[in-house]
């Protein structure tokens, strides 16, 4: 298992997404942490459907309003708890989830084994 220092949990508001790069052994790894009801999942920063960085500025991976998830180039709408994708052309597809662990006041990504990237 590898782990990566991610943030401190206070640097993560509600309703905020913050967009990293994690060196693993498979090569360079873009993800995103997004917080929604005190909860923090991370996905990776991969667009399903276009197979491109979702966000279109530096940590702005979020809808206007702030609720889903959104890919800048086309759209797309994913629930921020899931990532599951509600409209756009990859309606049904998912974002890779990706496994964090709380420790004191810090978020760490946890990976377990290999990850396509």
């Amino acid at each position: 298992m590898s782990s990566h220092f991610l943030c401190h949990n206070k640097d993560l508001a509600e309703l905020q997404s913050l967009g990293f790069t994690v060196e693993t052994e498979q090569g360079l790894l873009e993800l995103f942490l997004v917080r929604q009801d005190d909860k923090v999942q991370a996905y990776q920063n991969h667009c399903p459907h276009l197979g491109i960085p979702l966000n279109w500025q530096p940590d702005q991976f979020l809808s206007l309003e702030g609720l889903h998830i959104q890919c800048s180039t086309h759209g797309a709408l994913f629930n921020v708890d899931d990532g599951h994708c509600i409209v756009g052309p990859c309606v049904g597809q998912n974002l890779i989830t990706l496994p964090i662990e709380h420790r004191d006041d810090e978020i760490w990504l946890a990976l377990t084994g290999p990850i396509n990237i």
